[in-house]
């Protein structure tokens, strides 16, 4: 059961699409679900991170993106909510394959154990999609550069986080273009 969870979760984590189509909707989004279990402790946490933006080139997309999670280990829980702008520049490659770059930028708010935070963060990464039919798209991520600013309230100074992953990870997911008409 766990396995065909994964698989759901895995393949509903599309990160954006891959050949931009002037005058359309895009949407795409992330899902992710983990649990884990330690000496008898079990640890849960949950993201949904979706996204919708207009095309108005072939190659540039503009649009909000949003983002709502949870953690719960033991008795410690946490929350986090960003939302905020992103730009996309697409180039197609031969084919049905593009390859893209995406700059979200976010205000960040959430609590970690009781104690609230703001702040702001920017994350950049790129992909490669390969276009399927009826506008939908298949898109892997592999890697990002991210930079977060979190001021957390008691506290005289911020909790900054710098990083850079770039072939440690993979992800992958679907996409949908609404065409708009002319």
């Amino acid at each position: 059961m766990k396995k065909l969870i994964f698989s759901l979760l895995l393949s509903a984590a599309g990160l954006a699409s891959v050949q931009a189509q002037s005058n359309t909707l895009l949407v795409y989004g992330t899902v992710n679900y983990t649990t884990t279990k330690v000496d008898g402790t079990t640890g849960n946490t949950f993201s949904l991170s979706p996204g919708v933006g207009y095309q108005w080139n072939d190659n540039w997309t503009g649009g909000l993106n949003f983002s709502v999670g949870n953690a719960k280990t033991g008795l410690d829980k946490t929350s986090s909510f960003s939302v905020g702008p992103f730009i996309r520049y697409t180039q197609p490659l031969a084919g049905v394959f593009a390859i893209y770059g995406q700059l979200n930028t976010n205000y960040l708010s959430g609590k970690v154990a009781n104690v609230n935070y703001n702040g702001f963060g920017a994350t950049l990464f790129p992909a490669i999609g390969v276009n399927l039919k009826n506008s939908f798209a298949l898109n892997f991520s592999f890697g990002s550069i991210n930079f977060s600013s979190q001021k957390f309230d008691g506290s005289s100074s911020n909790a900054t986080t710098f990083g850079i992953a770039f072939g440690s990870g993979a992800s992958f997911g679907i996409s949908k273009n609404f065409g708009l008409g002319k």
